[in-house]
């Protein structure tokens, strides 16, 4: 029996009823049940397939930049920067697109699949919501909030996804920029394990070794791990995709800026760079807020954990991860970066805690 397919090409098998049993009670919450995308087994709610479609016909543009990562890669940091970058270079203080929200003046076109989830409100999404109402006028909103308000934005469009290269219009890497950012794996399931504990329409309640695993094994929302680094990085060499990782912004984010600048061809000066470094760095945008609304997320938890922005640090795993949990991720990680050429020896790092 043939499965259904993609616009891409890619072939989609829904989960069968025993799997579901053994999913993770966070995923059981989505409504339309949950789908794999072959052949490397992208997990998302059901409903995903339909944005994945829209997302594959967007009409590109030649000056739209896309951020794509996994989550909780450093994504909502390169977001803000390549935003103010393109948009508001000289960071004018009366910019009225600056007094949005950055997930509402930069999209992110991944984010539709949360809407299939039965635990999230209109209240929770206020502010995406109204923009929605106000640009997409008799537009459906199961066609996608985020994605249709994206297709309005005026050029340069700045944009995030967490889908990985594949799954994007095949042309992609052809017409648009593509900034690539990865990061230690440890690093991202400590971070993406207190942000999901956190949402309101997820509230995991596993450990976080449990979680690592599930990370680990590929049973997780967005998983694959590997499949969606190496997609990007076997096109490092590509003109229109520029790869980083969140270590190398944190070691050198002023070097960062100016590879950006080139990649972009904006001739930004260096002063320009240098009030932008200051404007994004990890103390200015917790200041400033939070990027998403925040009914988004459990009070308690998000108080609790320090918000959106909880620690800005590398090498956090240290403080987490138990001797035989980094033996086990270790040898995961020799495993599939093997004969790749990608240097992650970050990842290896002593064990002593970070502060």
């Amino acid at each position: 029996m043939n499965k259904p397919r993609l616009l891409s090409g890619h072939e989609t098998e829904l989960l069968t009823s025993e799997e579901l049993r053994k999913a993770s009670e966070d995923l059981l919450k989505y409504k339309s049940g949950l789908v794999r995308i072959l052949p490397d087994g992208w997990l998302y709610p059901a409903i995903t397939t339909r944005y994945l479609d829209r997302l594959y016909n967007m009409e590109l543009r030649p000056d739209d930049v896309f951020i794509i990562g996994f989550p909780k890669s450093g994504t909502t940091w390169m977001q803000e920067i390549l935003w103010v970058m393109l948009r508001n270079p000289d960071l004018d203080p009366n910019n009225e697109e600056m007094k949005e929200p950055l997930w509402v003046r930069s999209l992110d076109v991944s984010f539709d699949l949360h809407l299939d989830n039965d635990k999230l409100a209109k209240r929770d999404i206020k502010s995406l919501a109204e923009k929605f109402s106000r640009v997409c006028s008799g537009k459906k909103v199961e066609d996608g909030m985020a994605i249709q308000i994206a297709e309005s934005q005026p050029s340069p469009r700045v944009m995030k996804s967490h889908f990985p290269l594949e799954l994007h219009n095949k042309d992609l890497l052809k017409k648009c920029k593509v900034v690539y950012v990865a990061r230690n794996p440890k690093d991202v399931m400590v971070s993406y394990y207190y942000f999901i504990r956190a949402m309101r329409n997820a509230n995991y309640q596993g450990s976080l070794e449990k979680f690592a695993r599930e990370i680990k094994k590929g049973d997780f929302r967005f998983c694959p791990y590997w499949p969606h680094v190496l997609q990007a990085w076997r096109q490092r060499d590509n003109p229109n995709l520029y790869f980083t990782t969140y270590e190398d912004m944190k070691d050198d984010i002023m070097g960062q800026l100016r590879n950006i600048n080139k990649f972009l061809g904006k001739n930004l000066t260096k002063e320009q760079l240098k009030k932008i470094a200051e404007f994004t760095s990890f103390s200015s945008m917790k200041t400033r807020g939070e990027p998403i609304d925040k009914a988004f997320f459990r009070e308690d938890m998000w108080k609790k954990q320090g918000g959106m922005f909880r620690k800005g640090i590398k090498g956090d795993w240290k403080n987490h991860f138990s001797p035989e949990l980094n033996q086990e991720m270790d040898q995961w990680i020799r495993d599939n970066v093997k004969d790749t050429g990608l240097n992650i020896q970050y990842a290896f790092a002593d064990a002593s805690p970070t502060k």
